[in-house]
């Protein structure tokens, strides 16, 4: 079997495939409008630095050359012995005045922001490295059934290409997540979730649920080197950032709700307690614990987190359409 596998093979029918017009409707109402939002912030965040650099390169060019005209002098008069001792001492405050003066806020900001780009691209490249020398990619040998779960998925979507999908241990933690390198997009699943589906619960349900939440992130662009650049430095800005991300985590729960025609639950109470107790859980009994609770800090703890917090976000898979609460 490989990645280019037609509907037929993967016995998908043209009415199974998710339109783009379906997948705009499950995406949350707000996540658009916070994604302008932080592109716009990040373009004025860029303008002003480079603005600032532009208007004061004169000074900082002058600057530079005046520094290095005063150095060449002081050098020239100790070098022909003229007042050795008062010019050396004479240089070593300015050396020491230059090392110690700090650097314009602008360049400063420039610098740092080129760094950001370059460590990005460096760190992605560094961490698709890093799976593919460590962890376990799923192929049609090795966990083919979910291997064809991968590819039935990326059919339903419309996808050309089938994401990679890694497996790696990760000493307890569970998670799973989509991300890039250059212009590839792929899966990683800790071995904590994956083992769900073949151990103790035998539950494919729950890790094609995992798979294709990650797999919407995927189709909505977020996994793209050129959507995380458009919003590289608004992204650190926390509750704004924040509250966008929560959006997109609707936006990829309700879509996969419509990949899997699972409703997801049980994956969020995975994640939330533990592979091993999850399916212990009354439903009924938490969600409507969970839609009781409220209070300042409670709205705090979901206004500083980048996902929303189970007490809102398993209501809102509960619901089965519509928009999850951001706030």
């Amino acid at each position: 079997m490989n990645s280019e596998m037609t509907m037929e093979q993967m016995n998908i029918s043209a009415d199974e495939v998710i339109t783009k017009a379906d997948a705009q409707q499950c995406r949350h109402k707000l996540e658009k409008r916070w994604y302008r939002r932080l592109v716009v912030i990040n373009i004025i965040m860029v303008a002003v630095v480079i603005g600032a650099f532009v208007k004061n390169f004169g000074g900082y060019n002058k600057k530079v050359h005046e520094y290095i005209e005063e150095n060449t002098q002081t050098m020239t008069q100790a070098m022909e012995g003229k007042k050795a001792a008062k010019t050396e001492k004479k240089a070593e405050k300015k050396d020491d005045k230059f090392e110690k003066e700090d650097l314009p806020w602008d360049v400063k900001a420039l610098l740092t922001g080129i760094g950001a780009v370059i460590g990005l691209y460096v760190f992605m490249t560094y961490q698709y490295a890093k799976n593919k020398a460590n962890a376990l990619r799923i192929t049609e040998k090795n966990f083919p059934e979910v291997y064809n779960e991968v590819c039935r998925q990326a059919k339903k979507l419309g996808m050309k290409k089938v994401p990679e999908v890694y497996v790696v241990q990760a000493n307890g933690v569970l998670n799973a997540f989509s991300t890039f390198c250059l212009s590839k997009q792929y899966i990683t699943i800790h071995s904590e979730v994956f083992e769900m589906a073949y151990r103790e619960h035998h539950d494919m349900e729950s890790l094609s649920f995992i798979i294709a939440h990650e797999m919407s992130h995927i189709y909505y662009g977020h996994a793209k080197l050129t959507y995380q650049l458009s919003i590289l430095f608004s992204s650190l800005i926390p509750v704004l950032s924040d509250t966008a991300s929560r959006a997109r985590e609707y936006s990829c729960d309700r879509l996969a709700q419509k990949i899997t025609g699972n409703d997801g639950i049980d994956s969020m109470f995975m994640l939330m307690v533990d592979r091993h107790l999850y399916k212990m859980i009354d439903r009924e009994d938490y969600i409507e614990n969970a839609e009781s609770q409220k209070g300042f800090y409670l709205w705090v703890s979901n206004l500083l987190a980048d996902h929303p917090v189970p007490c809102k976000r398993i209501p809102a898979l509960a619901m089965g359409e519509g928009s999850g609460k951001l706030y």
